[in-house]
């Protein structure tokens, strides 16, 4: 089994230099194939919950001052938006460094953030932003229509996004006043203003940007960067200049910093907090969470309103041997995702069946093939009849502690139907960059867990699919025009029952293509010491409740710590 890594200090020095932008970036990704893999667990409760713990909310005057100190499961390449790529520990991270121009509510529904107002003409083609006066950049710089542009029109000139339907959708900018901006957009799309809540929504000083640099970020969050020791910690410090106050008038952010420590050891990060010395830590480990929920004097936070993400095995349909459908549909025939879930995280993670959760307002039922190991076998055969008599390919995944045990589990459940996967593990900046250049047959991958499926189609769009080496966000490269088709249609209309029964559209086509073998849909939890107060429970600038997760991370303004 091969097993390379390549320190994250290394990567980051790569990352700033004048190749940085065609070597990196997910521009919109939640968390691709980094991140940490749930430890087996020995003794594993017969009742799993995702039931959320001993949250600690009230409205009090609250304490000002002091250092929260954060447990996050992996290390992040860089804070550019344009080249960088953010899982759930970066976007903790950038929630603290940068605001973007709208946000998602309590309901997923999309609300002004760093913009005053939203407003579309009745064609839902020109979308007005108004920015919000008398915002500031960290290096003091007013936010301003032509920050905006400079910094849209950077992303939509990156080798990555800018191919994108996103962009490729957008007509031109147009600035109307010193705080307005126009967007104008070639075909109707309601939900435009979700891809402004997303990593493409990011307000930053553009001399920065458009240097390249990842290193080094200005924002205009309640914190600025303070100090990054790569692998091991990164501070911020109160922004003391940040526009944001409190319903009583109060300036945000309450805390005067914020240390994230990268621990990427679930043990680890979990004996951390029980010891006091972190106050918060990420997790996706059910058996962790279970854990501190029998515990005294911590809060869990697990069960989230936002949409989860999914753990799939992610295939290249343009790279042998998954270029042939037969392929395709062998490996997610041969695939048990409940002795996979079982193994991996004792049963706590559901088994997914596509990017959806049933529980979403989004979810459609589909035929999508179920483990059944006789058909495996018989589509095994047609493929080493057609393949020279082997079906064989690797298996890549990020080297991340713990992930070894899901891959090993894959590989020995394919081997039983005739399959043979050879696994590498890698570091993972070298792995996004045979992802994104289609280098790859076929990866472990994280994804898909933006709050509306608008923002989930730049990954399935058919005009995306091109063949490698091009670099592109249509990951799988499947090209699947009734795909396309289905996600324009869903922004053109404002009805919710329309956009659900066209996006069905998009999943019934994603089981038939199976461009990914899904595996189970995982949830990113919060569990923190109970003297952190308010700890997902934030507001937007408009008075609205926030979503308290999305993609794994929250805001963190509004927390305050008790003595």
């Amino acid at each position: 089994m091969a097993a390379r890594r390549t320190v994250i200090s290394e990567r980051a020095r790569a990352l700033t230099r004048a190749t940085a932008a065609t070597v990196v970036v997910l521009a919109l990704a939640a968390g691709c194939g980094s991140g940490e893999q749930a430890a087996q667990a020995p003794n594993t409760p017969d009742t799993v919950s995702r039931a959320n713990k001993g949250v600690v909310e009230n409205d009090d005057t609250p304490e000002l001052g002091g250092k929260l100190v954060y447990g996050l499961f992996s290390e992040t390449n860089g804070w550019n938006p344009g080249t960088n790529q953010w899982s759930p520990s970066g976007l903790q991270v950038t929630r603290a460094i940068f605001d973007t121009i709208t946000a998602y509510d309590e309901d997923s529904n999309i609300q002004p953030n760093l913009a005053e107002s939203i407003s579309h003409d009745d064609t839902y083609k020109d979308w007005t932003f108004k920015l919000r006066p008398n915002v500031v950049l960290h290096n003091g710089k007013p936010v301003t229509a032509d920050v905006v542009i400079r910094n849209q029109t950077y992303l939509s000139k990156s080798p990555i996004t800018g191919p994108a339907y996103v962009y490729a959708g957008v007509e031109r900018l147009e600035k109307l006043d010193d705080l307005t901006v126009v967007v104008h957009l070639k075909r109707t799309s309601v939900d435009f203003p979700i891809l402004f809540a997303t990593q493409l929504g990011v307000v930053a000083d553009p001399d920065w940007m458009e240097s390249n640099d990842g290193l080094k970020p200005i924002g205009t969050g309640p914190f600025a960067l303070d100090n990054w020791e790569i692998d091991k910690k990164l501070t911020v410090k109160k922004n003391p200049s940040y526009w944001r106050t409190d319903r009583n008038g109060t300036r945000l952010p309450y805390l005067d910093s914020i240390e994230f420590r990268i621990l990427t050891d679930t043990d680890s990060r979990g004996k951390a907090l029980a010891a006091k010395d972190l106050d918060v830590l990420q997790t996706i480990s059910g058996q962790q969470v279970q854990s501190f929920q029998s515990q005294d004097g911590f809060q869990v936070y697990s069960d989230g309103k936002g949409e989860s993400r999914e753990l799939m095995v992610q295939l290249n349909t343009m790279n042998p041997p998954f270029d042939d459908p037969d392929a395709r549909l062998a490996l997610a025939y041969a695939t048990d995702k409940k002795a996979y879930s079982d193994l991996v995280s004792g049963g706590f993670d559901p088994v997914a069946n596509g990017p959806i959760e049933p529980s979403s307002k989004w979810f459609t039922p589909t035929d999508y093939p179920q483990y059944d190991p006789v058909k495996a076998k018989e589509l095994v055969e047609k493929v080493k009849a057609k393949h020279g008599g082997a079906f064989t390919f690797r298996l890549q995944g990020a080297n991340e502690p713990d992930s070894v045990l899901g891959a090993q589990a894959l590989q020995q459940q394919w081997a039983a139907v005739g399959i043979d996967a050879k696994v590498e593990l890698e570091e993972q900046a070298k792995l996004i960059i045979e992802v994104v250049s289609g280098s790859y047959q076929s990866t472990i991958w994280h994804h898909f867990d933006y709050p509306h499926p608008f923002a989930d189609g730049v990954w399935w769009d058919a005009r995306s699919a091109v063949p490698p080496p091009t670099f592109t966000l249509n990951f799988a490269r499947n090209k699947d025009d009734k795909i396309t088709e289905a996600l324009d249609k869903v922004g053109s209309t404002t009805s919710i029952d329309e956009q659900r029964k066209t996006f069905g559209v998009v999943l019934e086509r994603l089981a038939a293509d199976v461009p990914y073998v899904w595996l189970v849909h995982q949830r990113v939890a919060i569990i923190a010491a109970d003297r952190v107060v308010n700890l997902v429970r934030d507001r937007l600038p408009g008075g609205q409740v926030s979503l308290d997760l999305t993609q794994g991370a929250h805001g963190l303004a509004q927390i305050w710590l008790k003595d």
